[in-house]
């Protein structure tokens, strides 16, 4: 377990280094940090799991190194979440510009067509200086069991290089093999569906976050399917987002979606003004 975990954050820090994501001085430094952390920790894992057998301080190293773990891959997923939000908001006031320059005529409601997620454990979502104080935390957290690991010995091995792909997903769902999830899974229609609330009506983003493995892609595919959803779109897209996230990528998967013809188009720019224009 702890090895797949640090092989995965290992993986996404990376990413977000990489990516097109704006980060301050500060805070990539700090990410940085984290991330050679973890690979210098990888470097003793293998030592470490077999010795936890027979010592139970080893255990509870452990222990503690896959608590403060699950702490940044949650911290982790609340941040990719917080700047894909602020990519639709920006993209969206780019297309409400565009559409105000316009002559606009009375169209069947479109969602707009960038990724929705839809949030059960995280109603409120960190702003940016408080994600980054987070980071600084959970780096202070994990410094002390990172120079722990110098006092135990343990004998350094070359981490394995083992890129771990994300599981490709599709809409299809066999709801016959689901059971137990009809009343999350009408509280997220009905949050698409805009029922309730004057401010739910309009959603930038509806996000569903967790640890993998509880069921966040099948209750996607169910709210999908859902015969009020399919009624009540127009455009429907289900878009399955690489990692590391790439915005091209998307873009182009949800135009072609949209068009269901493979498009020659490779700017970003020209594959989100051709998205606009398809459900402006």
């Amino acid at each position: 377990m702890a090895g797949a975990l640090l092989s995965a954050i290992v993986e996404r820090l990376g990413s977000f280094i990489s990516s097109e994501f704006k980060l301050t001085v500060t805070v990539k430094e700090e990410v940085q940090e984290l991330e050679t952390k973890f690979r210098t920790i990888q470097a003793v894992l293998n030592d470490a799991e077999k010795r936890q057998l027979k010592e139970e301080d080893v255990k509870l190293w452990l222990d503690k190194l896959e608590g403060v773990s699950y702490e940044i891959d949650y911290m982790l997923d609340e941040w990719n979440t917080v700047m894909i939000k602020a990519e639709i908001e920006k993209q969206q006031k780019e297309f409400e510009e565009k559409e105000k320059a316009e002559t606009s005529t009375a169209k069947k409601r479109k969602v707009w067509p960038l990724i929705s997620y839809f949030n059960f454990s995280v109603p409120n979502l960190l702003p940016h200086r408080d994600i980054a104080h987070k980071i600084q935390e959970l780096n202070e957290n994990l410094d002390e069991t990172y120079k722990e690991r110098e006092m135990y010995g343990f004998e350094l091995s070359r981490p394995i290089q083992e890129v771990i792909e994300r599981p490709k997903t599709t809409s299809y769902v066999d709801v016959s093999e689901i059971l137990g999830r009809d009343k999350v899974k009408n509280d997220l229609v009905s949050a698409l569906l805009g029922k309730g609330t004057e401010k739910d009506k309009h959603p930038h983003v509806i996000s569903l976050v967790g640890m993998g493995g509880i069921g966040k892609t099948t209750l996607a595919q169910l709210a999908y399917n859902d015969q009020e959803v399919q009624a009540h779109f127009e455009i429907k897209v289900w878009v399955c987002v690489s990692n590391p996230f790439d915005q091209c990528k998307v873009a182009k998967e949800i135009l072609e979606s949209i068009e269901r013809r493979s498009s020659n188009l490779t700017a970003l720019q020209s594959l989100l003004d051709r998205i606009c224009d398809k459900v402006g």
